[in-house]
């Protein structure tokens, strides 16, 4: 697993010419699932992030779930792209995760209203989309019986 170190700059953002994060190339995420929470019933929502950096220590949480502190670089709803920190636990970074890849990512908030972001280890990076497959006709009917054809 590669780890990488970021120092920020406080004047320069991720699109900008110079800036350290020019080299992660983010893709404009402006999608943000809502959806609710089956236990609480709060609303949440989900969306992609780039995996920039996974912590060192394994900490745990009031009820022993191991986690790490991973850094993600996303766009924010004002399409502004940040770094910033979540958490993904044992359960999901056992599977293996890798930098520079866009992992599913899930923001709730607490009782507070202070927002919290855990990642998982699913990544939607690679999944298949209709332009893969646009040259294909889809038809809701075959155009041919299949006792005509020889």
């Amino acid at each position: 697993m590669t780890q990488i170190t970021l120092h920020p700059s406080p004047f320069l953002h991720f699109g900008e010419e110079g800036s350290p994060f020019s080299q992660f190339n983010l893709k404009k995420m402006d999608n943000y699932k809502e959806i609710e929470n089956q236990t609480t019933g709060k609303k949440e929502f989900l969306f992609n992030a780039k995996l920039l950096k996974v912590g060192e220590n394994v900490l745990k949480n009031s009820n022993e779930k191991a986690f790490r502190i991973v850094t993600l670089g996303f766009n924010l709803p004002s399409g502004e792209e940040v770094e910033r920190t979540a958490i993904c636990y044992e359960s999901n970074y056992k599977y293996g995760v890798d930098i520079d890849k866009f992992y599913l990512t899930n923001l709730s908030f607490d009782a507070n209203g202070n927002p919290n972001l855990r990642m998982s280890h699913l990544s939607n990076a690679d999944r298949v989309s209709k332009d893969d497959f646009a040259g294909l006709f889809q038809l809701d009917q075959q155009l041919i019986e299949d006792d005509l054809v020889i």
